[in-house]
């Protein structure tokens, strides 16, 4: 089966670079880009078939990704639409299935939101289906993005709020991160080695919810002791608001991807 991506940024690239880590073959991933030196780096790091031309890739494709910025998408819907219908899956914010379906009538659209850490196979895809998608167009797609981490079907309602605490959540985490690191490194740590402590923490903190499968604030309990130091550090984070800050990150980010759709 071969994917064509319009657009390699930042997420599309995660995703390509992620396949190939999985074994996809090489010969069956196309790029379409906006510059032919952006397209030269892919022939050249990675051995893609890489050019310009959306029309074409899209038309060599047996399915479409569109990993375009979404001020982009329109320009490229009317470059493929009078092309034979093909799956065509969109991960631009806002685009719902609503829009992609009223620009492709009759064509397998798909909306997803994945999340960077597909490029390691650790990530997390949300999906919502539009109606022209069959039965085993949806089992494929389902397949590209299982190779590379969790595949999580939603109903479109609920997209937002996936891509709030999913698709944004690697850099609420990563600032977390940064924060942790940085206060070790006030108490007296040098900043590289409060940076891996930090990380590998977080990590292995990751791996203890997944592998316990209790809540995380339960984790948290066994580990903060009644009158212990990690319990007057929770304490100090509940005071400072760490909850708070949360869901107001996630109703700004369910905000912001909700007027992107124009609702």
């Amino acid at each position: 089966m071969k994917l064509g991506f319009i657009g390699a940024g930042e997420m599309g690239g995660a995703i390509i670079r992620g396949l190939l880590k999985s074994g996809w073959p090489k010969a069956d991933i196309l790029v379409s880009v906006s510059s032919q030196a952006s397209a030269a780096r892919w022939r050249e790091q990675y051995g893609l078939a890489a050019g310009t031309d959306n029309r074409q890739t899209a038309q060599q494709a047996d399915v479409v990704l569109l990993a375009v910025k979404p001020g982009v998408v329109p320009q490229v819907l009317a470059e493929i639409q009078m092309l034979s219908p093909k799956p065509v899956v969109c991960m631009a914010l806002g685009w719902t299935l609503e829009k992609l379906q009223a620009a492709l009538p009759g064509w397998p659209v798909v909306r997803i939101m994945p999340n960077t850490p597909l490029a390691l196979g650790e990530g997390v895809t949300l999906f919502a289906f539009g109606k022209w998608v069959g039965a085993r167009q949806r089992q494929d797609i389902e397949a590209i993005f299982a190779r590379l981490g969790q595949t999580v079907e939603l109903a479109e309602q609920l997209f937002d709020a996936g891509t709030a605490v999913s698709g944004s959540g690697p850099a609420f985490v990563y600032a977390f991160i940064d924060a942790l690191a940085q206060a070790g490194a006030t108490q007296g740590l040098e900043a590289k080695q409060a940076a891996e402590l930090a990380v590998q923490t977080v990590l292995g903190a990751a791996q203890m919810v997944k592998a316990e499968k209790i809540a995380p604030a339960q984790l948290a309990q066994k580990v903060a002791t009644p009158g212990g130091c990690t319990a007057a550090g929770m304490e100090a984070l509940q005071a400072a608001g760490l909850k708070e800050a949360l869901q107001s990150a996630v109703a700004a980010t369910v905000q912001k991807a909700q007027e992107a759709a124009g609702k």
